[in-house]
């Protein structure tokens, strides 16, 4: 689910200050603050226009067409997302701008902008924000996923031979482990959200979706960090797996000399015995 701040769009929040709306929008254009499963802000920037079909009085001529707002709302996008790229030293994905039935849709991960008629605005930021924040949680489960991978070869030795040396990272393993269970999970119940089937009739929100999920290759990302995801909880399940077996084997021996410890008591003591009967006789 995502939060969503209505009825103050430029006031502050925990999550940093509103931006103002670009000048030369639209009156009643706004930017609302969304806030993403992993806890990050998307700004969406909502800009209603005259629909001529609805409305035979609106004047055609005004500067104000879709095509210029387009222009203007992808260039917020774009300036939006490099400067949040800039200031956390990653790279801006270039923006997915997705013309539908007289409607515009811009996309990036931090910022999206929303153009059309106010019979079809809503519908489509709802639909633009279910999918932010389902690719968010895709590109945070791939982030964490990369993590994991990353520390694979060190720690697959461990899944080969444990000894004394590698238990002391054994807390270590675990952690590791679990997180990839956590990652799978996630990608799991993420799944159904981005492998959807197409809905027949089509609907407005439906292709809109259809196409985001197109354009960002969100079900070819999903099948590839599940396969990293995979491998990597395979390899810590070994991991483990030789774990719990060193364990046993511990137990097992603390076990084997705490009988022959009992044995040599006993053999003592029959010794003892044995020497006293002997000198009383």
């Amino acid at each position: 689910m995502i939060a969503r701040d209505h009825d103050q769009p430029h006031a502050a929040d925990a999550l940093g200050p509103h931006p103002e709306v670009p000048g030369g929008l639209p009156a009643g254009s706004m930017v609302r603050r969304l806030t993403l499963p992993p806890g990050r802000p998307f700004d969406l920037l909502v800009i209603p226009t005259a629909d001529p079909t609805a409305d035979p009085t609106a004047d055609k001529a005004q500067p104000t067409n879709q095509a210029a707002l387009a222009e203007q709302a992808q260039r917020w996008v774009r300036a939006a997302a490099e400067s949040v790229a800039a200031s956390s030293t990653g790279i801006a994905a270039a923006p997915v701008a997705i013309p539908l039935y007289g409607c515009y849709v811009i996309w990036a991960p931090s910022h999206g902008a929303v153009l059309g008629s106010p019979t079809r605005i809503e519908q489509l930021a709802g639909t633009l924000g279910e999918f932010a924040a389902r690719e968010a949680e895709l590109r945070d489960l791939e982030g964490r996923g990369d993590k994991l991978l990353a520390t694979v070869e060190s720690d697959a030795p461990a899944a080969f031979e444990f000894d004394d040396r590698t238990q002391a990272i054994r807390s270590r393993l675990a952690a590791r482990f679990l997180e990839a269970v956590a990652v799978r999970r996630g990608l799991a119940s993420l799944g159904p959200a981005v492998h959807v089937p197409p809905i027949h009739p089509p609907t407005l929100a439906s292709q809109l979706a259809e196409r985001l999920r197109d354009r960002t290759r969100l079900a070819e990302r999903h099948e590839l960090a599940s396969d990293r995801a995979d491998f990597s909880f395979q390899v810590y399940e070994a991991c483990g797996q030789r774990a719990a077996e060193f364990g046993i084997a511990r137990r097992q021996l603390g076990l084997e000399w705490a009988i022959v410890v009992i044995l040599v008591a006993q053999l003592t003591l029959m010794l003892v015995e044995m020497l006293r009967f002997g000198s009383s006789t």
